[in-house]
């Protein structure tokens, strides 16, 4: 019975091993050197240890055994230069050229075994309930081989102790597992000289060790940068490299990465990342990527002198059936970054330029308008200053429609406000005797004072004909046309009625006739406040628009400010006491 369970295992790692080589031939991923070589050595023994144990010749055996020293013989050398970078342990190049010729020389030694009597002095196989066991008496040259190995011994000393010393860099568990694995090879190797049986403890044990090894490497590998980052193309070297497992233990660091956080290079490998809660590093980096988990990528990160970028990927295996842990990606940015912020200057101090040329143009145009509108003023003596409070009231006008939430945008209130002063442009078209008379108009006279509505607006588009800002001309030609219309449809000089009136129109109309009624005249003294606005509120719905005309009443007291500052700074004490 123990015998069936020896071959069983044996059996079995050869089955697991050659699942494990399947994986690495038809994934995706680029693969380690090291790892392949790895586990085709312990297949070839495993196999080998398979076909001796039910070998029917002596031949047959001889050749298995001849094959198990590939194991043997090769894969310290596997080994020690895998347990060498875990350790980040230079070892000079001529010691691993001494070490692979002993290995060759003691595999070559080896293979003569069958042929002459220096290695196996006398060979003979047993089979015991099924199992094929083979007795040797060794010869000379195999001492060479128990020497290869006290060799190899030494240097796996050496790489433990360095690995043990070496704590913050590397991982101490896998070093001891890597002392453990093979302290269960040599000393089931020198317990069999000392027995001198070899046949059931010997080959299990170097079948289970060896499966072992190939196993050791996949978890070494998340703890090698190198092999980390066989699955990513060649990177520019000045990124940095951050390695966690899937419990978010830090594994392995670049040099460039602690450059960027030097607190790293203090950091235990194998620590969870919260024990660096209070570095720059977690706060920044670790805990809005690793363990909020909902972000792939960080840019804009201030570290030190530099501005970085942080990339988060998975490192998978089996394709991507499992995740093996995580690779933080840093690049330094900081060129790129002033480049942006250069060109965003530049963006900021080119708007500024052009919203400072955009002001100067208003004002000569603004400046423009006023001179033409004073004109006008100059030639009619009935409406001195009429254009300028027009104006203001238009402005306070438009900020209590923006502030109500009366549905009209910023910029065209704006454009309203511009076009008030030229509501009456129309009159320069009108003949002085009609435009200066101080008495009543007759009909025809009448007439021909309607008619400055009409011209106004063709005056406008001739003037504003260069403009490139078609919205504006519109606006300023609106409201010289309609300012007269009414909401009953009883205006000049077309006779639109209610909303085909532009609004424009019907905001100055309002302005228009507010100003005409609490200014004196030559033909007239100034209503008073209570006098004008009770009329405006009585033309609502006739000749106002009733909801503008409504929100037009609620400014009430700034107009009154406003006509009170006039009357205080014209001395006008007529006007102030009409206002009273």
């Amino acid at each position: 019975m123990g015998y069936e369970i020896y071959k069983m295992t044996i059996h079995i790692l050869l089955i697991i091993m050659i699942i494990e080589q399947v994986i690495i031939a038809v994934g995706k991923r680029k693969r380690n050197v090291y790892h392949l070589l790895l586990s085709t050595i312990v297949i070839i023994n495993v196999g080998a240890f398979a076909v001796l144990m039910n070998a029917k010749t002596l031949e047959v055996a001889l050749e298995a055994n001849r094959i198990t020293y590939i194991g043997g013989c090769m894969l310290p050398l596997v080994i020690l230069k895998i347990g060498a970078g875990l350790c980040n342990l230079k070892i000079k190049t001529k010691w691993y050229v001494l070490l692979s010729v002993f290995g060759f020389m003691a595999l070559a030694f080896a293979w003569s075994s069958g042929y002459s009597d220096l290695y196996y002095k006398e060979v003979r196989i047993e089979v015991v309930d099924g199992l094929t066991v083979l007795h040797k008496t060794y010869g000379p040259l195999h001492i060479f081989y128990n020497f290869y190995l006290g060799f190899y011994m030494l240097f796996a000393l050496v790489i433990v102790i360095s690995g043990i010393r070496n704590r913050r860099n590397y991982f101490n568990k896998m070093v001891l597992f890597y002392a453990l694995i093979w302290g269960l090879v040599d000393s089931t190797y020198f317990l069999e000289r000392i027995l001198h049986n070899n046949a059931r403890i010997m080959p299990i044990s170097m079948s289970v060790g060896m499966t072992l090894f190939v196993f050791w490497f996949r978890r070494v590998a998340l703890y090698d940068m190198n092999t980390s980052l066989i699955n990513i193309e060649e990177r520019e070297k000045e990124n940095g490299y951050i390695v966690f497992d899937t419990k978010l233990r830090l594994l392995g660091i670049n040099n460039k990465a602690v450059e960027f956080f030097p607190e790293l290079k203090l950091t235990e490998i194998d620590s969870p990342v919260d024990k660096i809660r209070e570095t720059e590093f977690y706060k920044e980096v670790c805990k809005p990527m690793i363990v909020a988990g909902d972000l792939k990528r960080l840019e804009g990160i201030r570290c030190k002198d530099k501005t970085i970028r942080v990339e988060l990927r998975r490192l998978n295996a089996m394709g991507h059936l499992l995740q093996r842990g995580w690779l933080m990606e840093i690049y330094d940015t900081s060129e790129e970054t002033r480049y942006r912020e250069m060109l965003r200057d530049y963006r900021i101090r080119l708007e500024a330029d052009v919203r400072d040329k955009t002001k100067d143009l208003d004002r000569i145009r603004q400046t423009i308008v006023m001179g033409m509108a004073s004109m006008i003023e100059s030639r009619d003596f009935s409406t001195g200053g009429h254009i300028k409070r027009t104006s203001d009231v238009v402005a306070i006008f438009a900020e209590e429609l923006l502030n109500c939430g009366y549905p009209l945008g910023r910029r065209f209130l704006h454009l309203v406000v511009i076009a008030a002063p030229m509501h009456d442009l129309g009159k320069i078209a009108v003949d002085d005797d009609v435009l200066r008379k101080k008495g009543k108009y007759t009909s025809e006279e009448y007439e021909e004072m309607k008619q400055h509505a009409a011209k106004g607006a063709v005056i406008v588009r001739r003037v504003l004909s260069g403009m490139d800002d078609e919205e504006l001309v519109n606006v300023v030609a609106n409201v010289a046309h309609y300012h007269h219309e009414k909401w009953n449809g009883q205006g000049y000089p077309t006779g639109l009625k209610g909303e085909e009136i532009p609004v424009e129109a019907r905001i100055m109309a309002l302005a228009d006739v507010f100003d005409a009624l609490v200014s004196k005249r030559y033909y007239k003294d100034a209503y008073s406040y209570d006098d004008a606005f009770k009329i405006i509120e009585e033309s609502i719905g006739s000749h106002f628009d009733p909801e503008l005309g409504r929100i037009f009443l609620s400014v009430r007291p700034k107009l009154e400010e406003l006509y009170d500052r006039y009357a205080l700074e014209n001395g006008d004490e007529l006007r102030r006491e009409a206002g009273q």
